[in-house]
């Protein structure tokens, strides 16, 4: 079987898109399948690595590290389209979907699409006009993802989301799978003394753990406003704010002077487990994730979730075993509370017994089942592309305005 993989996000970008496409590649190509990914460069250059193919791209400035393209006769999509895949399965609506479905036509492969961002929550960065961008959105997404044989959902919230879109498209939930192997590492203590002296975290004291990209609508604001009200009257706890992102610096600023709030701005992947392995309770409180693959890591890391009530955590995090929801102050107060005065090592390792479920061969088998599936049924229907001049069109009327 061959796999085309199509994503306009990529490394060395850290996310859960990059992430998932990651851990599919690798265990695709475990399962014999030889696969391929199409991506965006860096540049305007478009050039090949091993299986990667990266078409020239030009920086979209709506938000940090967004790139897009339309280089429709580039050499990769040519050689591509020479390859011949079986199957595309795209990842993001945008760019390379366009290519996704122009080497479609042209090779008569089906697409299968994963839906993984939640755009309602981001249509602030590109629409002054939220009410109407949320219109907008349903209209475009139905008519990008109609040619998608089936399409992808991480989650049942996700599921429901691409419903009330209005599509009618067949909808599989498959959770998308992390490398479980790479948190199999023991942080030892004099690496965890030092990197609380790095941080200027007390060695003593307990750490909630916000760790992912540092974004408005991830909604950290209320965590840290409750950890201002808490520490007030407990002692020896510290707030850890891991992660880069476009809010960071407006969130430092917002909260300087407070003690024990401590940012470390963007980590290096390899060193993600030890802020992991040196904290003590995992915090979120967004609504705007379609899994929220932190969460599993951190479940896979031993630490119990303490977060706002979201959908995507039904079956992730299991009140009282691995961790507890909170939808105030008083919740948050209280299931610390529970949390420190349980037993450590039970909790701990109920959350590592609940990250199994989600492991990155499990995600993979999943997925090479259902292109069988598709690959098997697929009727072969000529797909109509967008004129690239109407995209444009779309996007300078609606979504720069």
């Amino acid at each position: 079987m061959k796999v085309l993989i199509t994503t306009d996000l990529y490394k060395p970008q850290i996310n859960g898109v990059v992430t998932s496409v990651v851990n599919l590649y690798s265990e695709l190509k475990k399962l014999g399948v030889d696969v391929k990914i199409l991506t965006l460069s860096k540049t305007r250059k478009s050039y090949i690595e091993g299986d990667v193919y990266y078409v020239s791209s030009f920086p979209v400035r709506v938000y940090p590290d967004v790139r897009a393209s339309v280089s429709i006769q580039d050499k990769c999509i040519s050689r591509l389209i020479k390859w011949s895949p079986d199957i595309i399965h795209t990842q993001c609506e945008f760019s390379t979907m366009n290519f996704a479905k122009i080497i479609a036509l042209r090779t008569k492969a089906p697409i299968v699409h994963t839906y993984h961002t939640m755009y309602e929550y981001y249509i602030r960065y590109v629409s002054k006009y939220e009410k109407v961008g949320k219109s907008l959105m349903s209209a475009l997404f139905k008519n990008l993802l109609r040619s998608c044989e089936y399409i992808i959902a991480p989650t049942n919230k996700v599921n429901r989301s691409l419903k009330k879109y209005g599509l009618t498209n067949r909808i599989k939930v498959i959770p998308t799978g992390i490398d479980l192997d790479k948190f199999n590492i023991d942080l030892l203590k004099e690496e965890e003394i030092s990197l609380k002296e790095n941080l200027g975290i007390d060695k003593n004291d307990k750490i909630l753990l916000s760790l992912g990209r540092v974004a408005e609508e991830k909604n950290i604001d209320e965590i840290i406003d409750y950890f201002i009200k808490y520490k007030k009257t407990h002692a020896n706890i510290s707030l850890l704010i891991a992660g880069g992102g476009p809010y960071l610096e407006a969130l430092k600023d917002k909260y300087k002077g407070n003690k024990k709030i401590y940012f470390t701005g963007m980590i290096d992947p390899q060193e993600v487990y030890k802020y992991y392995k040196m904290s003590d309770v995992f915090v979120s409180a967004s609504q705007s994730e379609t899994q929220g693959l932190t969460y599993i890591e951190a479940l896979a890391n031993g630490l119990p979730l303490l977060c706002k009530y979201d959908d995507c955590l039904d079956g992730i995090l299991k009140p009282g075993f691995n961790g507890y929801f909170i939808n105030s102050y008083e919740d948050f107060e209280e299931n610390i509370q529970k949390i420190f005065s349980q037993d450590k090592e039970k909790i701990s390792q109920n959350a590592l017994d609940s990250s199994r479920e989600y492991s990155k061969e499990y995600f993979a088998k999943s997925v090479y089942e259902l292109y069988k599936v598709v690959i098997k049924n697929f009727v072969y229907v000529p797909i109509r592309v967008r004129p690239i001049r109407k995209v444009k069109k779309i996007i300078n009327n609606y979504l720069i305005s």
